[in-house]
Protein backbone atom coordinates (compact mmCIF):
# COMPACT_ATOMS: atom_id res chain seq x y z
CA UNK A 1 0.00 0.00 0.00
CA UNK A 2 1.22 3.22 -0.97
CA UNK A 3 2.14 5.60 1.88
CA UNK A 4 -0.22 9.28 2.12
CA UNK A 5 2.13 12.32 0.71
CA UNK A 6 2.88 14.67 3.31
CA UNK A 7 0.59 17.54 2.46
CA UNK A 8 2.62 20.90 1.11
CA UNK A 9 0.35 23.27 1.82
CA UNK A 10 -3.47 24.04 3.86
CA UNK A 11 -4.92 25.08 0.63
CA UNK A 12 -4.73 22.72 -2.14
CA UNK A 13 -6.74 21.41 -4.45
CA UNK A 14 -8.62 24.73 -6.22
CA UNK A 15 -11.82 23.94 -8.16
CA UNK A 16 -11.80 24.51 -11.63
CA UNK A 17 -14.73 26.89 -11.21
CA UNK A 18 -13.33 29.47 -8.64
CA UNK A 19 -12.57 32.26 -10.83
CA UNK A 20 -16.10 32.24 -12.32
CA UNK A 21 -17.52 31.74 -8.42
CA UNK A 22 -15.30 34.03 -7.39
CA UNK A 23 -15.96 37.17 -9.86
CA UNK A 24 -20.38 36.02 -9.07
CA UNK A 25 -19.49 36.54 -5.50
CA UNK A 26 -17.94 39.95 -6.01
CA UNK A 27 -20.24 41.03 -8.23
CA UNK A 28 -22.96 40.14 -6.01
CA UNK A 29 -21.96 42.08 -3.23
CA UNK A 30 -21.34 45.32 -5.38
CA UNK A 31 -25.14 44.79 -6.78
CA UNK A 32 -25.88 44.45 -2.86
CA UNK A 33 -24.23 47.84 -1.86
CA UNK A 34 -25.90 49.94 -4.41
CA UNK A 35 -29.05 48.58 -4.67
CA UNK A 36 -29.33 48.94 -1.00
CA UNK A 37 -28.75 52.24 -0.93
CA UNK A 38 -30.88 53.00 -3.92
CA UNK A 39 -33.68 51.29 -1.90
CA UNK A 40 -32.77 53.77 1.18
CA UNK A 41 -33.04 56.41 -0.70
CA UNK A 42 -36.42 55.89 -2.17
CA UNK A 43 -37.63 54.74 1.26
CA UNK A 44 -36.17 57.66 2.77
CA UNK A 45 -33.63 55.99 4.71
CA UNK A 46 -35.94 53.74 6.91
CA UNK A 47 -34.89 52.38 10.26
CA UNK A 48 -36.03 48.90 12.03
CA UNK A 49 -36.32 50.07 16.01
CA UNK A 50 -35.84 53.41 17.30
CA UNK A 51 -34.44 56.58 16.41
CA UNK A 52 -33.90 57.81 19.62
CA UNK A 53 -29.98 58.35 21.08
CA UNK A 54 -30.86 54.83 23.62
CA UNK A 55 -32.93 53.32 21.13
CA UNK A 56 -32.62 50.07 19.49
CA UNK A 57 -31.88 49.92 16.03
CA UNK A 58 -31.26 46.70 13.73
CA UNK A 59 -28.22 47.62 11.43
CA UNK A 60 -29.08 46.13 7.68
CA UNK A 61 -25.35 44.50 8.39
CA UNK A 62 -27.49 41.78 10.73
CA UNK A 63 -29.07 40.70 7.84
CA UNK A 64 -25.99 40.66 5.90
CA UNK A 65 -24.03 38.65 8.81
CA UNK A 66 -27.36 36.48 8.49
CA UNK A 67 -26.92 36.15 4.87
CA UNK A 68 -23.38 35.06 4.93
CA UNK A 69 -24.18 32.69 8.10
CA UNK A 70 -26.78 30.70 6.15
CA UNK A 71 -24.11 30.66 2.92
CA UNK A 72 -21.49 29.06 4.91
CA UNK A 73 -23.91 26.53 6.41
CA UNK A 74 -24.24 25.61 2.95
CA UNK A 75 -20.73 25.16 2.55
CA UNK A 76 -20.55 23.17 5.79
CA UNK A 77 -23.26 20.96 5.45
CA UNK A 78 -23.63 20.19 1.53
CA UNK A 79 -21.17 18.50 -0.31
CA UNK A 80 -22.83 18.65 -3.56
CA UNK A 81 -20.18 21.00 -6.39
CA UNK A 82 -23.01 22.77 -7.41
CA UNK A 83 -23.52 24.26 -3.51
CA UNK A 84 -20.70 26.67 -4.09
CA UNK A 85 -23.00 28.71 -6.50
CA UNK A 86 -25.63 28.91 -3.53
CA UNK A 87 -22.69 30.15 -1.33
CA UNK A 88 -21.15 32.76 -4.03
CA UNK A 89 -24.54 34.32 -4.74
CA UNK A 90 -25.73 34.39 -1.03
CA UNK A 91 -22.65 34.82 0.40
CA UNK A 92 -22.05 37.53 -1.86
CA UNK A 93 -25.00 39.14 -1.54
CA UNK A 94 -24.73 39.24 2.67
CA UNK A 95 -20.98 40.46 2.35
CA UNK A 96 -22.35 43.75 0.23
CA UNK A 97 -25.11 44.02 2.93
CA UNK A 98 -22.23 43.97 5.72
CA UNK A 99 -19.99 46.10 4.01
CA UNK A 100 -22.51 48.60 3.11
CA UNK A 101 -22.21 49.82 6.72
CA UNK A 102 -18.34 50.49 6.57
CA UNK A 103 -18.89 54.47 7.58
CA UNK A 104 -20.51 53.28 11.15
CA UNK A 105 -17.55 51.31 12.02
CA UNK A 106 -14.91 53.62 10.83
CA UNK A 107 -16.27 56.60 11.94
CA UNK A 108 -18.44 59.01 14.56
CA UNK A 109 -20.49 60.32 11.12
CA UNK A 110 -22.21 57.32 11.31
CA UNK A 111 -23.76 55.10 7.82
CA UNK A 112 -23.73 58.80 5.57
CA UNK A 113 -20.09 58.83 6.50
CA UNK A 114 -18.74 60.18 2.91
CA UNK A 115 -15.86 58.56 2.19
CA UNK A 116 -17.13 54.89 3.38
CA UNK A 117 -17.95 54.47 -0.43
CA UNK A 118 -14.49 55.17 -1.25
CA UNK A 119 -13.33 52.67 1.16
CA UNK A 120 -15.42 49.61 0.62
CA UNK A 121 -14.40 49.97 -3.34
CA UNK A 122 -10.99 49.57 -2.33
CA UNK A 123 -11.92 46.74 -0.25
CA UNK A 124 -13.49 45.36 -3.58
CA UNK A 125 -10.70 46.08 -6.04
CA UNK A 126 -8.04 44.58 -3.44
CA UNK A 127 -10.36 41.26 -3.30
CA UNK A 128 -10.71 41.23 -7.45
CA UNK A 129 -6.93 41.72 -7.40
CA UNK A 130 -6.44 38.59 -4.98
CA UNK A 131 -9.53 36.63 -6.92
CA UNK A 132 -7.45 37.20 -9.98
CA UNK A 133 -4.17 36.13 -8.58
CA UNK A 134 -5.66 33.24 -7.42
CA UNK A 135 -7.64 31.63 -10.85
CA UNK A 136 -4.66 32.86 -12.96
CA UNK A 137 -2.46 30.59 -10.94
CA UNK A 138 -1.25 27.51 -13.07
CA UNK A 139 -3.66 23.92 -12.12
CA UNK A 140 -1.21 21.54 -10.32
CA UNK A 141 -1.53 17.36 -10.61
CA UNK A 142 -3.60 17.23 -7.01
CA UNK A 143 -5.85 20.13 -8.73
CA UNK A 144 -6.76 17.50 -11.44
CA UNK A 145 -7.17 14.79 -9.24
CA UNK A 146 -9.65 16.56 -6.75
CA UNK A 147 -11.66 17.97 -9.51
CA UNK A 148 -12.06 14.42 -10.70
CA UNK A 149 -13.23 13.50 -7.37
CA UNK A 150 -15.63 16.64 -7.76
CA UNK A 151 -17.47 15.26 -10.75
CA UNK A 152 -17.49 12.05 -9.11
CA UNK A 153 -19.35 13.28 -6.32
CA UNK A 154 -21.39 15.59 -9.06
CA UNK A 155 -22.23 11.29 -11.15
CA UNK A 156 -23.10 10.12 -7.92
CA UNK A 157 -26.04 12.84 -7.11
CA UNK A 158 -26.80 13.08 -10.70
CA UNK A 159 -25.53 15.82 -11.67
CA UNK A 160 -22.79 14.97 -14.08
CA UNK A 161 -23.82 15.29 -17.66
CA UNK A 162 -21.29 13.55 -20.30
CA UNK A 163 -19.12 17.15 -21.71
CA UNK A 164 -18.45 17.65 -17.74
CA UNK A 165 -17.26 14.11 -17.69
CA UNK A 166 -15.30 14.40 -20.59
CA UNK A 167 -13.62 17.87 -19.42
CA UNK A 168 -12.90 16.25 -15.72
CA UNK A 169 -11.51 13.16 -17.51
CA UNK A 170 -9.20 15.16 -20.00
CA UNK A 171 -8.22 17.29 -17.57
CA UNK A 172 -7.28 14.77 -15.31
CA UNK A 173 -5.10 12.85 -18.39
CA UNK A 174 -3.18 16.15 -19.34
CA UNK A 175 -2.36 17.42 -15.38
CA UNK A 176 -3.27 14.10 -13.18
CA UNK A 177 -0.07 11.53 -12.54
CA UNK A 178 -1.74 8.36 -14.54
CA UNK A 179 0.95 6.42 -13.20
CA UNK A 180 -0.06 7.05 -9.47
CA UNK A 181 -2.16 4.12 -8.46
CA UNK A 182 -4.52 6.56 -6.84
CA UNK A 183 -4.92 8.90 -9.55
CA UNK A 184 -5.48 5.80 -12.24
CA UNK A 185 -8.31 4.40 -9.94
CA UNK A 186 -9.79 8.15 -9.62
CA UNK A 187 -9.49 8.30 -13.81
CA UNK A 188 -10.77 4.39 -14.07
CA UNK A 189 -14.02 5.40 -11.85
CA UNK A 190 -14.84 8.28 -13.85
CA UNK A 191 -14.61 7.20 -17.42
CA UNK A 192 -17.10 4.06 -16.15
CA UNK A 193 -19.39 6.60 -14.40
CA UNK A 194 -22.40 6.70 -16.05
CA UNK A 195 -23.66 10.50 -17.76
CA UNK A 196 -27.01 11.60 -15.78
CA UNK A 197 -30.12 10.87 -17.80
CA UNK A 198 -31.68 14.17 -19.26
CA UNK A 199 -33.77 15.77 -16.84
CA UNK A 200 -36.88 17.36 -18.42
CA UNK A 201 -36.39 20.77 -19.44
CA UNK A 202 -38.69 23.72 -17.93
CA UNK A 203 -38.95 27.09 -18.74
CA UNK A 204 -35.47 28.71 -17.81
CA UNK A 205 -34.06 25.63 -19.84
CA UNK A 206 -35.79 25.89 -23.04
CA UNK A 207 -35.09 29.99 -23.16
CA UNK A 208 -31.40 29.08 -22.05
CA UNK A 209 -31.49 26.64 -25.35
CA UNK A 210 -32.78 29.19 -27.84
CA UNK A 211 -30.88 31.85 -26.60
CA UNK A 212 -27.64 29.53 -26.98
CA UNK A 213 -28.75 28.33 -30.56
CA UNK A 214 -29.37 31.58 -31.73
CA UNK A 215 -26.38 32.89 -29.89
CA UNK A 216 -24.53 30.23 -32.04
CA UNK A 217 -26.34 30.54 -35.59
CA UNK A 218 -25.77 34.78 -35.22
CA UNK A 219 -21.69 34.54 -34.08
CA UNK A 220 -21.49 33.18 -37.66
CA UNK A 221 -22.65 35.94 -39.46
CA UNK A 222 -20.86 39.04 -40.53
CA UNK A 223 -22.72 41.37 -38.67
CA UNK A 224 -21.91 39.67 -35.44
CA UNK A 225 -18.41 41.40 -34.58
CA UNK A 226 -19.60 44.44 -36.08
CA UNK A 227 -22.62 44.94 -33.54
CA UNK A 228 -20.18 43.90 -30.67
CA UNK A 229 -17.10 46.30 -31.88
CA UNK A 230 -19.87 48.74 -31.65
CA UNK A 231 -21.70 48.07 -28.32
CA UNK A 232 -18.18 47.60 -26.34
CA UNK A 233 -16.52 50.97 -28.11
CA UNK A 234 -19.75 53.07 -27.23
CA UNK A 235 -19.89 51.60 -23.48
CA UNK A 236 -16.37 52.94 -23.31
CA UNK A 237 -17.09 56.18 -24.55
CA UNK A 238 -20.31 56.53 -22.83
CA UNK A 239 -18.38 55.99 -19.21
CA UNK A 240 -15.48 58.31 -20.00
CA UNK A 241 -17.80 60.68 -21.47
CA UNK A 242 -20.16 60.70 -17.68
CA UNK A 243 -16.93 61.09 -15.86
CA UNK A 244 -15.54 63.48 -18.23
CA UNK A 245 -18.54 65.55 -17.83
CA UNK A 246 -18.27 65.92 -13.58
CA UNK A 247 -15.23 67.30 -14.03
CA UNK A 248 -16.01 69.72 -16.94
CA UNK A 249 -19.51 70.94 -16.62
CA UNK A 250 -20.35 68.97 -13.37
CA UNK A 251 -18.97 69.72 -9.65
CA UNK A 252 -15.33 68.54 -10.79
CA UNK A 253 -13.45 65.60 -9.88
CA UNK A 254 -11.53 66.12 -6.29
CA UNK A 255 -11.89 63.33 -4.14
CA UNK A 256 -9.28 60.89 -4.57
CA UNK A 257 -12.90 57.98 -4.94
CA UNK A 258 -13.05 59.72 -8.14
CA UNK A 259 -9.66 60.10 -9.91
CA UNK A 260 -9.49 56.30 -8.97
CA UNK A 261 -12.78 56.47 -10.88
CA UNK A 262 -11.10 58.28 -13.72
CA UNK A 263 -8.38 56.42 -13.65
CA UNK A 264 -10.26 52.74 -13.48
CA UNK A 265 -12.28 54.43 -16.79
CA UNK A 266 -9.49 54.58 -18.43
CA UNK A 267 -7.69 50.91 -17.61
CA UNK A 268 -11.64 49.52 -18.69
CA UNK A 269 -11.28 51.29 -21.66
CA UNK A 270 -7.89 50.15 -23.49
CA UNK A 271 -9.43 46.69 -21.82
CA UNK A 272 -12.30 46.76 -24.35
CA UNK A 273 -10.03 48.17 -27.21
CA UNK A 274 -7.74 45.21 -27.27
CA UNK A 275 -10.69 43.08 -26.88
CA UNK A 276 -12.57 44.82 -29.89
CA UNK A 277 -8.59 44.21 -31.78
CA UNK A 278 -8.65 40.46 -30.72
CA UNK A 279 -12.10 39.96 -31.50
CA UNK A 280 -11.76 38.62 -35.21
CA UNK A 281 -8.92 36.53 -34.37
CA UNK A 282 -9.71 35.23 -30.92
CA UNK A 283 -13.33 35.35 -29.62
CA UNK A 284 -12.27 33.81 -26.44
CA UNK A 285 -9.60 35.75 -25.79
CA UNK A 286 -11.44 39.30 -26.29
CA UNK A 287 -14.31 38.14 -24.50
CA UNK A 288 -12.10 38.29 -21.75
CA UNK A 289 -10.68 41.51 -21.76
CA UNK A 290 -14.60 42.56 -22.47
CA UNK A 291 -15.21 40.66 -19.26
CA UNK A 292 -12.06 42.18 -17.29
CA UNK A 293 -13.27 45.80 -18.49
CA UNK A 294 -16.92 45.32 -17.31
CA UNK A 295 -15.87 43.63 -13.66
CA UNK A 296 -13.72 47.32 -13.22
CA UNK A 297 -16.83 49.15 -14.28
CA UNK A 298 -19.05 47.22 -11.88
CA UNK A 299 -16.92 47.09 -8.91
CA UNK A 300 -15.25 50.66 -9.23
CA UNK A 301 -16.76 52.83 -11.69
CA UNK A 302 -20.29 52.34 -10.89
CA UNK A 303 -19.82 52.73 -6.99
CA UNK A 304 -18.37 56.07 -7.99
CA UNK A 305 -21.11 57.49 -9.96
CA UNK A 306 -23.91 56.32 -7.36
CA UNK A 307 -22.06 58.21 -4.68
CA UNK A 308 -22.77 61.15 -7.11
CA UNK A 309 -25.67 60.42 -8.75
CA UNK A 310 -27.60 58.17 -6.05
CA UNK A 311 -30.67 56.42 -7.54
CA UNK A 312 -29.65 57.29 -11.32
CA UNK A 313 -27.00 55.19 -11.48
CA UNK A 314 -28.49 51.91 -9.99
CA UNK A 315 -30.22 51.68 -13.88
CA UNK A 316 -26.22 52.04 -15.31
CA UNK A 317 -25.89 49.03 -12.54
CA UNK A 318 -28.27 46.76 -13.59
CA UNK A 319 -27.42 46.97 -17.24
CA UNK A 320 -23.68 46.13 -16.83
CA UNK A 321 -24.69 43.28 -14.42
CA UNK A 322 -27.05 42.06 -17.79
CA UNK A 323 -24.18 42.67 -20.21
CA UNK A 324 -21.72 40.84 -17.67
CA UNK A 325 -24.61 37.59 -17.41
CA UNK A 326 -24.70 37.54 -21.33
CA UNK A 327 -21.02 37.98 -21.70
CA UNK A 328 -20.28 35.35 -19.22
CA UNK A 329 -22.74 32.88 -20.95
CA UNK A 330 -20.93 33.86 -24.12
CA UNK A 331 -17.81 32.71 -23.01
CA UNK A 332 -18.87 29.32 -21.77
CA UNK A 333 -19.97 28.33 -25.07
CA UNK A 334 -16.92 29.58 -26.45
CA UNK A 335 -15.24 27.45 -24.29
CA UNK A 336 -17.31 24.32 -25.27
CA UNK A 337 -16.22 25.43 -28.25
CA UNK A 338 -12.74 25.55 -28.41
CA UNK A 339 -12.88 22.23 -26.23
CA UNK A 340 -14.95 20.31 -28.97
CA UNK A 341 -12.44 21.99 -31.68
CA UNK A 342 -9.44 20.34 -29.95
CA UNK A 343 -11.50 17.23 -29.35
CA UNK A 344 -11.56 17.17 -33.03
CA UNK A 345 -8.30 17.86 -34.02
CA UNK A 346 -7.04 15.07 -31.26
CA UNK A 347 -9.21 12.54 -33.25
CA UNK A 348 -7.97 13.48 -36.22
CA UNK A 349 -4.45 13.19 -35.55
CA UNK A 350 -4.92 9.81 -34.12
CA UNK A 351 -7.05 8.49 -37.36
CA UNK A 352 -4.03 9.90 -39.21
CA UNK A 353 -1.34 8.13 -37.31
CA UNK A 354 -2.00 4.52 -38.46
CA UNK A 355 -2.16 5.80 -42.17
CA UNK A 356 1.23 7.75 -42.10
CA UNK A 357 2.90 4.93 -40.40
CA UNK A 358 1.75 2.55 -43.15
CA UNK A 359 2.66 4.89 -46.03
Amino acid sequence: MNEPRPSRGWFRGRSYSLGAQLDTFLVCAAAGVVVNRALLIVLGYPQIGSRKPDGIHISHSIYGGFAMMIALTFAIAFLGPSTRWVVAIVGGLGFGWYVDELGKYVSNAGYLFRPALSLIYIVFVVMFLVFNWMASRTYTPDDAVVNALEALKSASLGNLDDRQRRDALRRLERLGPRDATFAARVHELLADAPASPPHPAGRMRRARTRGRARYTAWSHERSFTIVIDVFFFALAAATLGELLGFQLIGPGIHRPSGKIAVAAASVAGLMIIVGILLLRRDRLAAYRWFDRALLLRILVVQVFLFQEQQFAATLGLAVDLFVWVMLRSAMAIEEQRHEAEGEAEVERAAEAAPSDATS
